[in-house]
């Protein structure tokens, strides 16, 4: 048992060093094709801290562990939005800005609604069941979300990236094309075995204990791959820049919801069992919660005690799961 446990550390670590390592290297391949800083962290940075999730997502799928990857979209976002966020108002009250309140906040409401729709209407056998066709309306989903973004940016000219990265990008501009693949192969490296090592060791240690798939994806796996949201939520809070966080959750938030189960049906139609319902209308209580709390607050601010609340109510829902 502690062998399987220091493995699943092991791949929890090779997931954010492999995420790492891929997103700096494709920012610097990007930079030296002359794109846009905007258009780089808007694509590569958004899409970086879901990385973890999307490869554990297609190691699962090709496994036929559908509520290990459904369960880590669900509490992967339910992490993001009360654990991650709770964390950084407690190092620094986290303003919203208007328009993830009036725009992506609802968008994010729509999805999980729509994943709830999905997620009930089609049988196979006696199992409800999210077909590769669903999975098909969700991956045009995560297209069309992403396009949008890019359009409001663009329209904007709001930047939403890690501007530490962009600086350290700048100062490698002048990397070997050669170092810069190296680094890119090695981390899709980390991220494949890191992903396989967690993957494999949660179902061990589940089978041993008597856990389900459902609560491991939904507490450990989902808690290991939304490091990257934690990470850099911490150090956002305390630099103050609470754009880059709220940006980076809110899209990686509906980006698990629809990329990873889209990717995850399409690869092989997934299982949706109905203790799911339970933790999405959670999951639409809690965005609601957040949007209705920080248009009341005259500042668009969660302060330190909503953090708290938050905290607590994420306390709360792990020890449900048990």
């Amino acid at each position: 048992m502690l062998i399987e446990i220091i493995i699943i550390i092991l791949g929890f670590i090779l997931l954010v060093k492999g995420a790492d390592l891929l997103v700096k290297s494709a920012t610097s391949i990007a930079k030296k094709f002359g794109l846009s800083e905007i258009l780089i962290g808007l694509t590569i940075v958004a899409l970086g801290t879901s990385l973890p999730e999307v490869f554990i997502t297609i190691t699962s799928a090709i496994d036929g562990h559908s509520d290990l990857i459904i369960g880590n979209a669900i509490g992967s976002c339910i992490c993001n939005f009360l654990f991650v966020i709770g964390l950084s108002s407690l190092i620094r009250p986290v303003k919203f800005k208007k328009r993830i309140i009036r725009v992506h906040l609802p968008i994010g409401i729509f999805v999980m609604f729509l994943l709830f729709f999905l997620g009930n209407t089609e049988k196979l056998g006696e199992a409800q069941t999210i077909t590769r066709g669903q999975g098909v309306i969700l991956l045009l989903c995560t297209l069309a979300y992403i396009l949008y973004t890019i359009y409001e940016e663009k329209k904007v000219k709001d930047k939403e990236f890690d501007e530490e990265m962009i600086k350290d990008v700048k100062s490698k501009e002048n990397s070997s094309i050669t170092r810069i693949i190296i680094y890119m192969i090695l981390g899709i490296l980390g991220l494949k075995f890191g992903s396989d090592f967690v993957v494999d060791n949660a179902i061990i240690i589940a089978e041993t204990f008597g856990l389900s798939e459902r609560f491991i994806g939904m507490t450990i796996v989902a808690i290991g791959t939304a490091l990257p949201e934690i990470i850099t939520g911490i150090i956002s809070a305390k630099r103050g820049e609470p754009d880059l966080l709220l940006g980076n959750i809110t899209g990686s938030n509906i980006l698990n919801l629809c990329l990873l189960i889209g990717l995850g049906a399409v690869i092989n139609p997934l299982t949706f069992a109905t203790d799911f319902n339970g933790s999405l209308l959670i999951l639409i209580f809690v965005t609601i919660f957040l949007q209705i709390i920080t248009t009341i607050n005259k500042r668009n601010e969660l302060d330190r005690k909503s953090g708290v609340l938050l905290i607590l109510v994420y306390a709360i829902y792990i020890c449900s799961m048990m």
